[in-house]
This record gives structure tokens, C-alpha cells and sequence, in this order.
């Protein structure tokens, strides 16, 4: 019974970690040029591009060397891993 109990904490743990907003935005996997661009513009973490992304996709587009392309990248990954992510991030068209 406490292996089962463990096993479900390290399970929920996991998860929490997956979804952590102080995740590096390097576990991305954007590729160099997207991640450079965020991390001069001073976005280093998950939480941190979610909250610009809240300011609306504009946002992030403004960043030099980030592009509509690196944009869509972002929010695919993002989804993948589990985040959500705010309703003004929904307005690209692909």
C-alpha cells in the first residue's frame, strides 16, 4: 500500500514540475534564434512568456527575432506540455 501511495505522489509531482511556470524556456526546444530573442528580451521562463502572451500575441511578436512562425512553435510546445494557455493567445490564424 505505501509503494502504491509513493508512487502516486511521484506521479503528482512529476506533473507539477511538467507544468511549473519557472520552467526555463530552453526546455522548449524553440530552436536558437527564438530562444535567444526571448531570453534579450528578458523572458527566461514559461510563467514569464504566458504572462506577455496574455498581454496578447503582439506582444511577443514585437520581440526582435521572434516571428510569427517561432509564435505558433511556442504555443504548439506549450500546449503539449500540458500548460494553458490565456484566452488573448488564441487569436493567431494559421
Amino acid at each position: 500500500m505505501q509503494a502504491r501511495q509513493e508512487y502516486v505522489e511521484t506521479q503528482k509531482a512529476r506533473e507539477q514540475e511538467r507544468t511549473s511556470p519557472n520552467r526555463p524556456i530552453a526546455d522548449l526546444n524553440l530552436g536558437t534564434r527564438p530562444t535567444e530573442a526571448l531570453e534579450k528580451a528578458g523572458l527566461t521562463t514559461v510563467g514569464q512568456v504566458l504572462e506577455k502572451l496574455a498581454e496578447g500575441e503582439a506582444a511577443l511578436l514585437a520581440i526582435e527575432g521572434f516571428g510569427r512562425q517561432s509564435l505558433i512553435n511556442l504555443k504548439k510546445r506549450l500546449r503539449q506540455l500540458g500548460y494553458t494557455l490565456p484566452s488573448a493567445a488564441e487569436e493567431i490564424t494559421v
